[in-house]
């Protein structure tokens, strides 16, 4: 029996009004239990930070930034360690205190009770937020509409994924907008995965508390104990409860299993794909929102963007604010993962359409009579891509296929394999990072003749005022992902090396070798050289630098450099790849070469003895940047290139097409 109090877990979103309507029925109902909100950062936390001041006893955290549903239930849960939970939706009401639940819950081996749900709209039963164990054939014929037919039929009931009746014992999930969690279950599994963002927590953890033993319970007292309207936080967008569409599909994918390209998700992607183009009713919706993007486009290619995921990274980054940037110039965009979502799913503006598909089913449409796929230079990226582009003959759409490498070339042999360029030979056009880009990936194997530059580009920041002035060290700092290859530990050697103490090192980020790189610093600089783990972005690390510093050898377009740049920190970075060009030959930085502990040495020495001219340099940088590095000098070069490709400026665009190289 478990005699832990309950505290209440809500992650809220949007909309103040309903989150306050929630609060108020936990007063009511449940007037002893401590309440922890989770406010993910959206277009209503103003007014959400408002209503925090009428509600002291609650305890708020306002997220900088949004990690979805699902992590951000994970750090509550933390914040509350002994307690059992109940996680309650933000648009949900309660309208009982839940008293055969947590009895319920109280039971050994009890993992997670839900209430019946009262559907205000009447189009739900109580029961309903109980579902059956998942499969592709129930969910696809939810999908289809077919769900609650189904339940009623004498032999077919089977094949929904909904109850007929009430049921006690749950053998599939429940659904989570009133659900409580049992903490003795919660350490025993774990918390929930946040690969999924949003949607999923529910039907992956809850199975995988079944299969450890523990039960799943859906409880009633007299009548229903909370009221709850489905996607009520969406109300009033249509660009969200698309996006909340896009990313249940993509959560049932993986919750029935996609790994490497395969399995029963995959398969229910394909379902739903077919059903999209013969289903009568989905058809026609299917028609209407083309023709409408279609003349909403003007003229304007659709554009298909392809990643692997979306998790933290610099090459992902570039994707989302990529179609973001073109989504807001006009342009049909489908931001088309193939492997995972990630964190950056959230910053992805809700004009663009998110898919999730493996490379194999290249069946994402896009509106327009001509269309280009964009995209890395992976495996699975590049075999979506031909597939797509082939595709385009069958449904009379007119398709470019215009690769973007971001990899580093290998200056002593080839930088991809014979099969990859081969392929790559194919494209429509090639973006590289610049004329030098170009030159070091084509020193030992040929790529196609169409071949035009595209630099990255982030949107502009305010600058930082350069701090390191008078006698205080100096803060150098690295934000990278924690890799050998980065060489820090020449950067540490480097620093020791110049003989001086008016210096830190903060080496911010993770990865694989963080640990046993950190284990390698030497024991009379760890007063000075700190490890500080992931951070929430580029402007927490550079709070706290005064000089960047990228000693790494093997880069192509370091984007965390265009971060500090544009930001008026100083850089210093060894010479590969783009840097030189970026850093415009040490007119707006420091470029060290060779990659050595001397040349470093020197570089540090010399910085170190002039902070004026760090001060300037970190000022040059920022001109650079803003005039070559933003996000919009990145939507000209790829609609100049769109131009190349298709014969023609795209409508509002640059009127000059993108110069070969």
């Amino acid at each position: 029996m478990s005699g832990r109090e309950l505290a209440v877990l809500i992650v809220s979103y949007r909309r103040a009004d309903l989150l306050d309507r929630a609060l108020r029925s936990v007063e009511k109902h449940l007037p002893d239990a401590p309440v922890y909100v989770w406010d993910n950062a959206s277009s209503g936390s103003d007014e959400v930070r408002a209503l925090a001041g009428t509600w002291p006893q609650v305890h708020w955290t306002f997220s900088a930034s949004n990690l979805g549903y699902i992590a951000a239930m994970n750090r509550l849960a933390a914040q509350c360690p002994d307690a059992d939970m109940l996680h309650l939706n933000p648009d949900a009401e309660l309208i009982g205190p839940l008293t055969a639940a947590r009895a319920a819950l109280a039971e050994p081996r009890v993992a997670a009770v839900s209430p019946t749900v009262l559907d205000p709209e009447g189009r739900e039963r109580p029961w309903d937020v109980a579902h059956r164990e998942q499969s592709v054939l129930r969910n696809l014929l939810n999908a289809a509409g077919y769900a609650k037919r189904l339940r009623e039929h004498p032999r077919l009931a089977g094949l929904s994924d909904l109850y007929p009746e009430t049921p006690h014992d749950v053998d599939g999930y429940m659904a989570g907008c009133c659900l409580l969690l049992s903490r003795d279950a919660w350490n025993a599994l774990g918390p929930f995965d946040e690969r999924f963002f949003v949607y999923g927590e529910d039907a992956t953890w809850q199975p995988a508390a079944r299969r450890a033993g523990w039960t799943l319970k859906l409880v009633d007292d007299d009548g229903p104990q909370v009221r709850h309207a489905a996607a009520g936080t969406q109300t009033g967008d249509p660009l969200a409860s698309q996006r909340g569409v896009d990313l249940l599909r993509a959560a049932q994918v993986m919750a029935l299993g996609n790994a490497g390209n395969r399995g029963p998700g995959t398969v229910f992607s394909l379902g739903t794909a077919v059903l999209d183009r013969v289903q009568r009713s989905k058809r026609t919706d299917r028609r209407r929102r083309r023709i409408a993007l279609t003349e909403r486009a003007a003229g304007r290619p659709g554009v298909v963007v392809t990643t692997n995921d979306l998790d933290l990274g610099g090459a992902e980054r570039q994707r989302v604010l990529l179609a973001n940037a073109l989504a807001a110039r006009g342009h049909p965009v489908t931001m088309v993962c193939l492997q995972g979502l990630g964190l950056y799913t959230a910053e992805l503006d809700p004009r663009v359409r998110l898919a999730f598909v493996p490379w194999w089913q290249p069946t994402v449409e896009v509106a327009g009579d001509e269309a280009v796929v964009v995209g890395g230079v992976t495996n699975t990226e590049v075999a979506f891509a031909r597939a797509w582009r082939a595709l385009g003959r069958v449904s009379g759409q007119e398709r470019r296929w215009m690769p973007a490498t971001h990899d580093p070339a290998r200056l002593d042999r080839a930088t991809y394999s014979d099969t990859l360029a081969s392929s790559l030979r194919t494209a429509d056009g090639l973006l590289v990072l610049s004329a030098q880009h170009h030159v070091d990936l084509t020193r030992h194997q040929a790529l196609t003749d169409v071949v035009m530059a595209a630099p990255n580009g982030i949107p502009t920041a305010d600058p930082l005022p350069f701090r390191a002035t008078g006698t205080a060290p100096v803060r150098f700092a690295m934000l990278t992902r924690v890799v050998e290859y980065k060489n820090p530990l020449l950067l540490i050697e480097a620093l020791a090396a110049t003989g001086r103490d008016d210096w830190t090192l903060d080496v911010f980020g993770d990865g694989p070798d963080k640990a046993r790189l950190e284990a390698r610093t030497p024991a009379a600089l760890r007063d000075r050289v700190r490890w500080r783990g992931a951070v929430s972005g580029p402007d927490a690390a550079f709070a706290e630098t005064d000089v960047l510093c990228v000693p790494s050898d093997f880069e192509a377009f370091p984007l965390v450099m265009v971060e500090a740049m544009t930001r008026g920190v100083p850089v210093m970075a060894s010479a590969s790849g783009t840097v030189p060009e970026m850093l415009d030959d040490g007119a707006a930085g420091v470029v060290v070469a060779p990659a050595t502990v001397q040349a470093w040495t020197a570089a540090l020495m010399t910085a170190l003895a002039d902070r004026d001219r760090l001060a300037a340099l970190g000022a040059a940088g920022r001109e650079r940047a803003l005039a070559r590095y933003t996000d919009a000098a990145m939507a000209d070069a790829y609609q100049r290139a769109f131009a190349r490709l298709f014969g023609r400026p795209v409508p509002g665009g640059p009127t000059e097409p993108a110069e070969l190289l």
